[in-house]
């Protein structure tokens, strides 16, 4: 009977934690759809869909502000001395931002910059905090914190598979979700070594925003994307050994209950 109660409880909060992935998702989709019936400009296009990210926040912005959730359920912890040291483990992810821009920078226009710049942004802190904060916290009812970052980061990958209306292959619509799980591990693990969701909306945005401005393009992106997959991964697997060296303060720390 206990573990029937307890299948039952993860099974709503990984229903839960995927309606969120759901919600989320649907702003950027609604608005790809809207642009093309709409047919609007790409620069057009680019601060509509920025509009509809940023009012993405509302939901969990009323939950907040109703007294449903606390600013530390959406991933916003209190300022913490400790856990601000841990940042320097993070340095070394200035690596994942090399291999695109290799070949330098393709400023198309002073608007088009800017417009990918807020989109960017929007995407960033929504997808963090839905991901990466609502969704952690649902599933953090039910599983371990291995089985959050896990969770969390396959729902991310999944959510990643609208790819398929924007991809040239299948081949780019694999390598789009994949990399999307390996980020989703490290932004997850980010997390929860820095008990806040900053360092990782920060991460995501730079990620996001210098892939539309790089040079480089065609099957030479393509590779780009490869070897940064892997030094996402290699991120991922050092910051696990953080975790794992500092098991004690981080790891049984309960940062989704």
């Amino acid at each position: 009977m206990k573990k029937i109660k307890m299948d039952k409880r993860k099974i709503i909060a990984l229903c839960k934690a995927s309606l969120w992935g759901v919600c989320i998702l649907l702003f950027p989709v609604f608005t790809g759809v809207l642009s093309a019936i709409l047919s609007l400009a790409t620069i057009e296009t680019l601060f509509f869909q920025s509009i509809f990210m940023f009012a993405s926040l509302v939901i969990p912005l009323i939950f907040v502000l109703r007294g449903k959730w606390k600013w530390e359920e959406i991933g916003f912890k209190k300022y913490d001395a400790d856990c601000s040291k841990r940042v320097y483990h993070f340095l070394p992810l200035i690596a994942v931002l090399i291999p695109v821009a290799v070949q330098g920078f393709y400023f198309k226009s002073e608007i088009y910059v800017c417009g990918n710049l807020l989109l960017y942004l929007a995407v960033g802190i929504a997808e963090e905090i839905y991901f990466r904060g609502i969704i952690p916290n649902c599933l953090g009812k039910a599983f371990s914190t291995k089985g959050v970052i896990w969770l969390s980061a396959i729902i991310f990958g999944a959510g990643h598979i609208a790819a398929v209306f924007t991809a040239g292959s299948g081949w780019e619509i694999f390598l789009t979700v994949f990399n999307a799980f390996l980020f989703g591990w490290l932004t997850m693990e980010m997390v929860l070594i820095s008990k806040n969701i900053v360092p990782a909306i920060l991460l995501h945005f730079f990620f996001d925003f210098e892939t539309k401005i790089v040079a480089m393009n065609g099957s030479a992106l393509l590779t780009a994307e490869c070897v940064r997959g892997v030094i996402v991964f290699a991120a991922a697997v050092w910051l696990a050994v953080v975790i794992r060296i500092n098991r004690r303060s981080i790891f049984y720390w309960k940062f989704f209950r």
